[in-house]
């Protein structure tokens, strides 16, 4: 028998950081920042449930890859569901992304799509995921992250020249979306 997914997210609430998943209107803004044309590989910190997993997948060229990184095992298994052969699934931690992206054959990163509940996470812990991340990125890469508070907002505005915040009522609990890039807005 298959375990709802209310009961899973509850069970799992220190490495999902919400007890519901993300709603179609966070998802989307989201990944409004991606271009999805010029897109060959995306990483993704965080599977949960595999609903946002699932629609970058939806929107992926054929030709492009989604390394998909995630720390409990519980929502490897659940993931491991999703049949598409452009999705690279890693068992770790995101502190872990220079090593998990070499053991994947990955070279620059085009996006990086993070669901990690930043705000209930060490903050030595959150420090060096932002860093990684942000030297995972090719020139003209984006850190594309939600939150359901604006405490990591100095530390994402230090790392990038450019930080546009988006923000959704249409999600339980409301969120903000970061969209983080290296070049200045044109």
């Amino acid at each position: 028998m298959r375990t709802p997914p209310l009961i899973k997210h509850l069970a799992n609430i220190r490495t999902s950081g919400t007890i519901v998943r993300s709603s179609p209107y966070l998802i989307s803004l989201l990944l409004r920042g991606i271009d999805i044309i010029t897109a060959r590989t995306i990483v993704q910190l965080g599977v949960v449930t595999g609903c946002i997993t699932r629609e970058i997948l939806k929107r992926l060229r054929p030709d492009a890859r989604l390394i998909s990184v995630e720390v409990n095992r519980v929502f490897i298994a659940e993931c491991r569901q999703i049949r598409d052969q452009r999705l690279i699934l890693r068992h770790g931690c995101a502190g872990s992304l220079p090593q998990l992206l070499r053991e994947a054959g990955a070279g620059e990163i085009d996006y990086i799509v993070s669901s990690l509940p930043l705000a209930i996470m060490d903050d030595g812990l959150v420090d060096r995921i932002l860093a990684v991340s942000q030297a995972s990125l090719g020139p003209n890469g984006k850190f594309l992250q939600y939150q359901y508070s604006l405490k990591h907002r100095a530390a994402l505005e230090a790392r990038y020249r450019n930080v546009r915040l988006g923000f959704t009522l249409r999600n339980l609990p409301p969120a903000f979306v970061y969209e983080c890039s290296r070049r200045f807005a044109v």
